[in-house]
């Protein structure tokens, strides 16, 4: 990136009040440029794909499609486009899970009003930016490859999970997300048997543990 290039940044979070702050924020800087701002996963891909911008903010908690698999969909599809969590997560195994999947960087929403220009300027030169608050020591607790069952889950699959643990009937799942009820129930067996779980109380409780979805 040159160093006199305004950066394009797309801010994805599911509170209006947090997405217009943290634009309020970066918007002090002229070299930064908030090209869109996006309230679920589902949103957050079809907006790259459409504006390429140079860094996505994300947070971890997101609605339709969670933060981790954004992250992963995001710098497999559009490896030109950095991103950066950020969120009130500052559970290692989180921080881990996001640099595994290919984020450039994770800043606490506590630290966001001191540190977000400079964290969105570090990963727009393709650095990696850790927050105050965040050992580098992390990468340690980072997988090195052992095998997860959630990677086996195809995207639909991951997308079908969530809308489970988010409460949504079967129906309204087909209706999100363009397909046969039929498929849906397809989608749910598959899933289940790829987890080696057996009841919906089951992968609601895998879904929280994950951080897919929070309770209220």
């Amino acid at each position: 990136m040159a160093e006199d290039e305004v950066i394009d940044v797309l801010l994805a979070d599911d509170h209006v009040m947090v997405r217009e702050g943290l634009a309020a924020l970066v918007m002090k800087d002229p070299d930064i440029r908030v090209v869109s701002q996006c309230s679920d996963g589902i949103e957050v891909l079809k907006k790259v794909a459409e504006l390429r911008p140079r860094v996505v903010v994300l947070d971890l908690t997101m609605p339709r499609l969670n933060g981790l698999d954004v992250c992963r969909e995001l710098t497999r599809r559009h490896p030109q486009t950095a991103v950066l969590i950020l969120t009130m997560h500052n559970d290692e195994q989180f921080i881990a899970r996001s640099l595994e999947r290919g984020a450039s960087g994770y800043l606490l929403k506590e630290a966001a009003a001191e540190q977000l220009s400079q964290a969105v300027h570090a990963v727009a030169r393709g650095e990696l930016y850790l927050g105050p608050g965040i050992s580098r020591s992390v990468v340690q607790c980072m997988s090195g490859g052992a095998d997860d069952p959630y990677d086996r889950l195809t995207m639909r699959e991951k997308q079908v999970l969530q809308l489970i643990a988010e409460g949504k009937t079967n129906r309204r799942i087909a209706e999100e997300l363009q397909l046969a009820v039929k498929t849906i129930d397809t989608h749910r067996t598959r899933l289940m048997r790829k987890l080696n779980i057996h009841d919906q109380t089951s992968l609601v409780k895998y879904a929280l543990r994950r951080g897919l979805v929070q309770l209220g």
